[in-house]
């Protein structure tokens, strides 16, 4: 082994030595005819003009190298011709210097056009990978592939399998696009150079299923590395930062604001072609991007579910299984109308029901309107018809969908609806899209011109109400609204909605299976007088059966009728006489 490794350390340090500014003489000795032949005349006008003479070499010293040369070729699996250049390439690296095609013929002091010839063996080693492309600011350089290094300066027998990670794969190679990135970040080389190295770095990975199918997508360098950095950071399980992600990449910051606004008004191809998408940013941190299904799905291959998210349950939603199982309480005509909204959204029925509107050229979407008083179960009845036929909720977080940032309120508006339609196509189930307070979104449309605040606000407005007109126009699902304030809804929604179901107070009957419910240990009698006496609704008495309990676990003890009456007598809030705020009990 240790004369091995100093045969080969030796051998090659030898012929480094000898082939430098060896010219063309040494070089079509070892290989007869390798060179382009050139005009001797302007060989030796050009050496007359520097005062210089070729080299001259004795056929003992051509004998010595050409035996070296073949002992090289043979160890390493290569033809005499890449033995040439590997040796240029050894001599290079000793020096800790990277090396292109320019400093092979510098190296030999070779014309450039009798040099051409050895060209396809440089660009066969880089294919086979002894030489691999560098680090440095220049994207047409290469280093000696460290395996050999190792061999060299180890004395390890060589195999050609070593050249390749036989473990190498999609993920190694965003990892290395990735560290070509951060090498741009530290101004190592420009943005250019960072395109030519991935794209030099596909070429020699263009085996991957991966990047044969990036590359089907014919988008440039520069949107392909982009990809490749949103992939890696989704491995490393998050997502990728706007502006850092854009910093790190470009050196011009005109650009980064380009493609920042394509980004952000959806236009990037990217986007266009739904392998990622934007998530909304808030007051304290970056937007960020993120791969969405599609990009997943053409990442992560036969990797993917593990990933899929589809066989997961979605955060987002409320499952039939975790909505607790509540008896609800209405009029007749209030079961009826619900009846009939609840029976159309049964699996079976709700297909038969979508493909028929179809066939008639009308919208699909089943919408709501659930108005009334507050308390009187609205929220609560969309919960248990989604339990009751299987459904999963989407309950939108209105007060999420506004944002003091200008033109940010009507993404997130837009994304709204977009996710819901995701979620609707990967659920067994269509889920229920549900807008609880309904009104914060859905309010009277404002007149620009007798605007009396900012105009920008109310075309902000404006704009969240007709995108939201036009979603649940061309709605392939459910959709729930609920609110307290009908008057405050604008007219432009009313035709909008399939159903508009009024949830009044609930009679005494009603509120009297309530408050037996609530608290069983109250006799019917009881029941009925707390019924009779006060005129609440479930969501006032889910308060005083709360109170109730505080009471029973200060105490010790359960409170009486008596008791009970007067946490009732607090539970409104007094109204004024003049009419201002409030609500005046009505006791029976």
């Amino acid at each position: 082994m240790k004369k091995q490794k100093e045969d080969m350390l030796q051998t090659l340090s030898f012929l480094s030595l000898r082939m430098e500014n060896s010219g063309s003489k040494l070089i079509n000795a070892i290989v007869p005819g390798v060179l382009a032949p050139l005009d001797p005349a302007i060989m030796r006008e050009s050496r007359h003009r520097f005062g210089e003479s070729e080299p001259e070499f004795t056929q003992i010293e051509i004998k010595d190298v050409l035996k070296r040369v073949k002992m090289v070729a043979s160890h390493f699996g290569i033809t005499l011709e890449q033995t040439l250049l590997f040796s240029a390439a050894f001599n290079q690296q000793l020096q800790d210097n990277s090396f292109d095609w320019s400093d092979m013929r510098r190296f030999f002091d070779v014309k450039s056009m009798a040099m051409l010839p050895l060209k396809k063996e440089f660009d066969r080693l880089v294919k086979e990978r002894y030489f691999i492309p560098s680090r440095s600011h220049r994207s047409s350089e290469y280093d000696l592939n460290p395996s050999l290094m190792e061999v060299i300066l180890e004395g390890k027998a060589f195999r050609k399998s070593d050249l390749v990670d036989a473990n190498y794969d999609r993920y190694k190679f965003v990892r290395e696009v990735s560290d070509l990135i951060e090498s741009r970040s530290n101004d190592e080389f420009k943005t250019r150079v960072l395109f030519e190295k991935t794209a030099f770095l596909e070429q020699q990975h263009e085996d991957l299923k991966f990047v044969q199918n990036i590359q089907k997508l014919n988008i440039d360098p520069s949107e392909r590395t982009l990809l490749y950095e949103i992939c890696d950071d989704f491995l490393s399980g998050g997502e990728s930062g706007l502006s850092c992600t854009l910093k790190d990449m470009y050196d011009n910051p005109s650009i980064r604001f380009r493609i920042a606004k394509e980004l952000k008004d959806e236009k990037h191809i990217l986007q266009k072609l739904e392998y990622i998408e934007l998530l909304p940013d808030t007051m304290f941190s970056d937007t960020h991007i993120s791969l969405t299904e599609k990009g997943k799905k053409i990442f992560l291959e036969d990797d993917f579910e593990l990933f899929d998210s589809s066989k997961r349950k979605n955060q987002k939603l409320i499952y039939p299984d975790k909505i607790a199982e509540k008896p609800m309480f209405y009029d007749a005509e209030l079961e009826r109308q619900l009846n009939l909204f609840r029976q159309n959204l049964e699996e079976g029925k709700f297909a038969q029901l979508q493909k028929r509107m179809a066939d008639n050229a009308l919208p699909k979407g089943v919408i709501a309107l659930f108005h009334g008083l507050p308390g009187t179960g609205k929220t609560e009845t969309a919960m248990q018809i989604a339990k009751a036929t299987g459904r999963a909720i989407c309950h939108v977080d209105i007060s999420a969908a506004k944002t003091c940032w200008y033109g940010e309120s009507q993404k997130l508006v837009k994304r709204i609806f977009t996710d819901y339609q995701k979620m609707c196509e990967k659920e067994k189930l269509k889920p229920i899209l549900l807008f609880n307070e309904a009104d914060a979104l859905f309010s009277n449309r404002q007149n620009i011109s007798n605007t009396s605040g900012s105009s920008s606000v109310a075309q902000t407005e404006n704009a969240i109400q007709n995108i939201i007109l036009e979603e649940m126009e061309k709605l392939d699902g459910i959709m729930i609204a609920t609110t307290n304030m009908i008057d405050n809804l604008d007219s432009a929604f009313a035709r909008r909605f399939l159903f508009k179901i009024r949830f009044g107070q609930p009679t005494v009957e009603a509120k009297k299976s309530i408050w037996h419910t609530k608290l069983e240990w109250l006799s019917e009698e009881d029941c009925g007088k707390l019924a009779s006496k006060f005129d609440f609704s479930g969501g006032e008495i889910d308060n005083i059966v709360r109170k109730v309990m505080m009471e029973e676990v200060l105490n010790g003890v359960r409170p009486d009728l008596a008791g009970i009456e007067e946490l009732c007598r607090y539970e409104k809030i007094e109204g004024k006489k003049d009419g201002g705020i409030g609500f005046k009990t009505k006791e029976k």
